[in-house]
């Protein structure tokens, strides 16, 4: 990977840890993912690197039996006012 992409994902690991301090979730969840910025990356790339990222630390695992459902929205904005929300929602079986 190269060493910019690396940077991000580092960075993004520490916003979550920053934001969410609790066990990772177990599952079933559902995962609401809504993206304001440039449009710049593949929408497969973007939610890849959150998942990666938050593997572990927001939830166990990423595994399609623990996240069924999955959501995701971009809206266009400028860098300067990009930004993530992520909401987290456990599903009942």
């Amino acid at each position: 990977m190269p060493k910019a992409y690396q940077d991000k994902r580092k960075a993004m690991l520490a916003s979550i840890k920053e934001q969410y301090t609790g066990d990772p979730l177990e599952g079933p969840l559902r995962v609401e993912v809504n993206v304001k910025g440039e449009g710049r990356a593949d929408g497969d790339n973007i939610v890849g690197a959150l998942f990666d990222c938050a593997n572990g630390v927001l939830w166990k695992d990423d595994r399609i039996s623990i996240i069924p459902q999955l959501e995701v929205r971009w809206t266009k904005a400028p860098k300067a006012e990009s930004l993530w929300i992520i909401r987290i929602y456990q599903l009942v079986e």
